[in-house]
């Protein structure tokens, strides 16, 4: 069957969506809503400093992964770059719930509050696949097309976050595939992460 991993249409954005629904059941920005999560990952694309993959097969799109090439201020920079959108976002979720700008905020920052740590690296900031492809090696072709695109661009150094506490698949899958953990941390409002490390160079 055809494959290709290659950026994501903005045509696909929808399906991308769904499948990030589908995969992150229960998480934060899932239950930001789907026009939040398709505002979001329609930015990611449009930024100079966005990537937005998607591996799709037969001319489906089965997985996606979210990277930018520089983490630090790239949230605050993607915001800057699409305000009004984002400023109309914040009021209808105002509306519906207030308490989630200051979590949003929070999650997107993804800093510890001890480690010094500049995000001078780049970052994948979400990958998904479609619930009935999971295990296939959807993820892993993702991830390492991924780490081309940014070694092509100059990138050197990328990293990622994942949970801390019974997620020990994602954390296998990840040192599977050379990454590192750099340091753990807290994010709002109880969520210990670990945040991961990948030298390209080695």
């Amino acid at each position: 069957m055809p494959v290709e991993i290659k950026d994501v249409s903005d045509a696909d954005i929808c399906t991308l969506v769904t499948i990030h629904n589908q995969a992150f059941p229960g998480f934060f920005l899932t239950s930001l809503g789907s026009a939040f999560l398709s505002l979001y990952y329609r930015t990611v694309k449009k930024s100079s400093k966005g990537i937005l993959l998607g591996y799709y097969r037969e001319g489906r799109l089965l997985g996606f992964c979210a990277a930018t090439m520089k983490s630090a201020s790239f949230h605050s920079q993607l915001i800057k770059e699409n305000l009004f959108t984002y400023i109309l976002m914040a009021f209808r979720l105002l509306l519906t719930n207030p308490g989630t700008i200051v979590r949003l905020y929070k999650n997107l920052a993804k800093r510890g509050d001890v480690f010094d740590d500049a995000g001078e690296y780049a970052e994948l900031l979400s990958i998904g696949v479609d619930i009935d492809y999971q295990g296939s090696g959807i993820g892993k072709a993702l991830l390492c097309e991924l780490e081309q695109v940014i070694v092509g661009k100059g990138g050197k150094v990328i990293s990622l976050t994942t949970d801390y506490d019974d997620n020990a698949k994602a954390q296998g899958f990840y040192s599977s595939l050379g990454y590192r953990i750099y340091y753990d941390f807290i994010a709002y409002p109880q969520r210990r992460m670990y945040r991961y490390i990948k030298n390209m160079n080695k």
